[in-house]
């Protein structure tokens, strides 16, 4: 490497290390969650001094209410003071003329007020509702006599959330996506988005004379795969090499496939780093890069990052692969040669 393109290399790096360490990027994070968490205390203060007398008795307040698995909706809601705790529930999901209903749980909590308590499975692949894309609106409905009894769902009873874990919006079966938010009125409502494509690594296999990356194509992308063998591109962006390898299908999985890594290709005199990524359908579209599983880890780069391995390539050359991943989660390989396999 020449000594100015080694210069520039250093200066980039430090600018880069510099700008996350800024205090400016620290004030700009302190300035979102302040203004997050006003916005959350005004909706409350809507909902409890306004939205809720209003109601007359015709809605239960959200005191929580979310989606912390991908598929798994938990609520529970107050019901108004004198609603009998015997009555049997149902949540009722909504969109345009369609309903779909499911059991809850009336009783009383510690302070002796009426509430109701849910767990509702999201997606029909996996036994739950069968829910379509798009903003489902969420009531409750109380036998009564002579007719039920429906009461809106108000406030979003959004928990806060800290330590290690954080909700999953996508669920890991269907890849659907769950989000749950208010509408104008101050309702309860989830809106269900299609699951986007994504190719994700499950797991990098090593030997002592190569290695291999087995990787799954979820989404709408999983259908140009079939009756076809997908085609991964290994990407070198400093030196625009491009290397072209055709996938095979593993058994069992339709989704599934397992591409060789040519080792003996990726390496030269010097460490490279290689991406790997799904051309365009047809030519045509943005590349997908094939990354990290999703899962309910904060810092997965941090936790889940395989270790570093040498094997020996093709060609006889000894190489170290260091697996890591990308801030947006994209896997890359940096390949160093080596003279021999002694650390």
């Amino acid at each position: 490497m020449t000594a100015p393109r080694h210069a520039l290399r250093v200066i980039k790096k430090s600018a880069h290390i510099a700008l996350r360490r800024s205090p400016v990027l620290k004030v700009g994070a302190a300035v979102r969650n302040s203004v997050r968490a006003g916005v959350a205390t005004g909706r409350d203060i809507l909902v409890d001094s306004a939205l809720m007398p209003a109601a007359h008795g015709s809605a239960a307040r959200v005191r929580y209410a979310a989606v912390l698995d991908g598929h798994t909706l938990n609520l529970h809601a107050e019901l108004p003071a004198d609603t009998p705790v015997d009555t049997p529930a149902r949540v009722v999901l909504t969109r345009g003329a369609t309903e779909l209903r499911a059991e809850a749980r009336a009783h009383r909590d510690d302070a002796g007020r009426p509430c109701v308590s849910a767990t509702l499975l999201l997606g029909d692949e996996i036994s739950g509702l069968p829910l379509g894309t798009g903003r489902w609106t969420l009531a409750l409905e109380l036998d009564a006599s002579p007719a039920a009894v429906r009461l809106r769902l108000l406030g979003d009873g959004a928990p806060g959330l800290s330590g290690p874990t954080r909700a999953r919006a996508a669920c890991p079966y269907t890849g659907q996506r769950h989000h749950l938010g208010l509408a104008i009125s101050g309702r309860l409502r989830l809106t269900v988005a299609p699951a986007p494509s994504r190719a994700e690594v499950l797991r990098i296999e090593r030997s002592f004379t190569g290695a291999g990356l087995l990787f799954a194509i979820h989404g709408p992308a999983a259908a140009g795969t079939r009756g076809s063998l997908p085609v991964v591109e290994m990407v070198e962006p400093r030196h625009r090499r491009v290397l072209r390898r055709t996938a095979e299908p593993l058994p069992g999985d339709d989704d599934a496939w397992r591409v060789t890594v040519p080792l003996a290709e990726m390496v030269d005199a010097s460490s490279q780093v290689w991406k790997f990524r799904l051309p365009g359908q047809a030519g045509r579209g943005k590349p997908l890069d094939l990354g990290r599983r999703d899962h309910d880890l904060r810092a997965p780069r941090k936790v889940l990052t395989p270790a570093a391995f040498t094997v020996r390539a093709a060609d006889g050359a000894f190489v170290q692969v260091r697996p890591q991943y990308t801030r947006r989660g994209a896997l890359q390989l940096v390949c160093t040669p080596r003279t021999s396999v002694t650390p």
